[in-house]
C-alpha cells in the first residue's frame, strides 16, 4: 500500500490525477492529429474530433482508474498499488 500523505484527500489526489492525464491527452491529441492531419486529407472538423476524442479517452480511463482505487488500493489516495 501506498503512504498516505497528509491533508491529501482522495478527492483531490483523483483530480489532480485527472487534470494531469486530461493535459497530457491534449498534447498528444494535438500532436496525433496534426501528424494525420499532414498526412491525409482530413477536414477540419475532423481534426478537431481526433484531437479532442484522445484526450477524452485518457482522462475518462484516469476517472475510472482513481474511483477503483478507492476499492482496491488505499482509500485515502487515488492510487491503485
Amino acid at each position: 500500500m501506498a503512504e498516505h500523505v497528509a491533508g491529501v484527500s482522495f478527492t483531490s489526489d483523483a483530480l489532480e490525477r485527472i487534470g494531469w492525464s486530461t493535459v497530457e491527452g491534449a498534447c498528444t491529441g494535438a500532436i496525433t492529429a496534426w501528424g494525420v492531419a499532414a498526412l491525409t486529407t482530413l477536414d477540419g472538423l475532423q481534426t478537431f474530433l481526433i484531437a479532442v476524442a484522445v484526450p477524452t479517452g485518457l482522462a475518462l480511463f484516469t476517472a475510472i482508474k482513481t474511483l477503483a482505487a478507492k476499492h482496491l488500493g488505499d482509500p485515502g489516495t487515488a492510487a491503485i498499488d
